[in-house]
Parts: structure tokens; C-alpha cells; sequence
């Protein structure tokens, strides 16, 4: 697995992991995007630190730090063909690690559908604490933050 920054020409590729079933159902609360509504999330998303994540040349998910007020919000997805390996551990991992160690963050937060079983085991394999819950477009979500640890 690497990551290398995502670009406006990730469009394609990742317009069609965002569009698969097992992605879209938490990810955009199971609405079907189009490819321009895809290529607006990309071209956003290279505005700030995101990532595609990739084996060899293919293009498998996508990790970043969005703006969330002051703070930055990990977000991740990886193709359902790619589920099951710990890519999503992994380059989340290194997300933050950027947002720490780079970026010099104090606290990085995430966001999790309360129905989704592997994001919330996911945040806990990443050292996030809940912090709290609130109504989502869909499903109630659990808010999530992991804080730098001294020294780094």
C-alpha cells in the first residue's frame, strides 16, 4: 500500500469506489453520486491533506484531514474489493501521523454512522476516545478524537 495525493484526475477511479453499495450506505448515507457530484468531493478534498490510497497503480480508497472548524476530521474509504486487508488502518495510521508529527495538531476528530460496526472498531484500533453522539443526516452518529500524545 502507499498514498500519494490526490489529484482532480482521481475522479474516475474514485468516483467508482464511491459508488459501490458497502462504501456509499455510510459514507453518503447510501445516496447514489453522480460523477460531477464525485469530482466536487475530489477537487475539495485536494485543497487539504487527502490522499488516494493505492496498490501498485490502482487506485483502492481515499484518507484525509478535512477542515472541521479549527480542528481536522479523519475521513477514509476503501473500496469493498480491498476490505479486510487493514488498508484502512494503515493509512489512516499514517494520516495521523501527518496531522501530529507535520502538521503539529493537538487533536484530530472523526465521525462514525452509529449502524457501522468496522469504522467504530477501526476508531478504537486507532486510539480514538467517543466524545459524544448527535443526529446525522441518517443514522445518529459517534463523535470520536484522538489527542496528540506528549512528546510528539
Amino acid at each position: 500500500m502507499k498514498l500519494r495525493a490526490i489529484t482532480a484526475g482521481d475522479g474516475d477511479a474514485l468516483h467508482a469506489i464511491f459508488t459501490q453499495p458497502g462504501v456509499r450506505k455510510f459514507l453518503f448515507d447510501d445516496l447514489l453520486l453522480t460523477r460531477e457530484q464525485t469530482q466536487g468531493h475530489v477537487e475539495s478534498a485536494a485543497s487539504h491533506d487527502a490522499w488516494v490510497i493505492c496498490e501498485g497503480e490502482t487506485v483502492v480508497g481515499f484518507v484525509s484531514l478535512r477542515p472541521a472548524g479549527e480542528d481536522v476530521e479523519l475521513m477514509v474509504a476503501v473500496g469493498e474489493q480491498a476490505w479486510g486487508r487493514g488498508l484502512a488502518f494503515a493509512a489512516s495510521s499514517a494520516a495521523l501521523r501527518h496531522g501530529f508529527e507535520t502538521r503539529g495538531r493537538r487533536r484530530i476528530l472523526a465521525r462514525v454512522d452509529l449502524p457501522n460496526e468496522r469504522s467504530h472498531k477501526l476508531m478504537k484500533r486507532l486510539g480514538f476516545t467517543p466524545i459524544g453522539e448527535s443526529d446525522g443526516p441518517k443514522y445518529r452518529l459517534r463523535h470520536y478524537e484522538a489527542l496528540r500524545r506528549s512528546g510528539t
